[in-house]
């Protein structure tokens, strides 16, 4: 079943609120295990089903998996470096 209302920015979500702040993520660096820049949290990504915080997408528009996120004190480690590279998706087009 589609449900396109499952997945939700937590900005958007005025009534939801993390449990933990400390996990608030939101402006920090996202580090690859090498140390480099991904670049910065812009915001997370809700699964209201499972009410937990499933991705969160950066600042360049690319979307992380939540469970690949290490949280450090100034900074969140990226720990699968393959799903980080930028994306080369397959064109599509329209059935004649």
């Amino acid at each position: 079943m589609h449900n396109d209302d499952r997945f939700a920015e937590l900005d958007s979500l005025s009534d939801w609120q993390l449990e933990n702040e400390d996990q608030d993520i939101r402006g920090f660096h996202v580090k690859s295990m090498a140390g480099e820049d991904y670049g910065t949290i812009e915001d997370m990504l809700v699964d209201k089903d499972n009410e937990r915080v499933a991705a969160v997408r950066l600042n360049d528009g690319r979307i992380v998996a939540a469970s690949h996120l290490d949280i450090r004190s100034d900074h969140v480690l990226y720990t699968d470096d393959e799903a980080a590279s930028t994306p080369n998706y397959t064109k599509v087009r329209a059935r004649d």
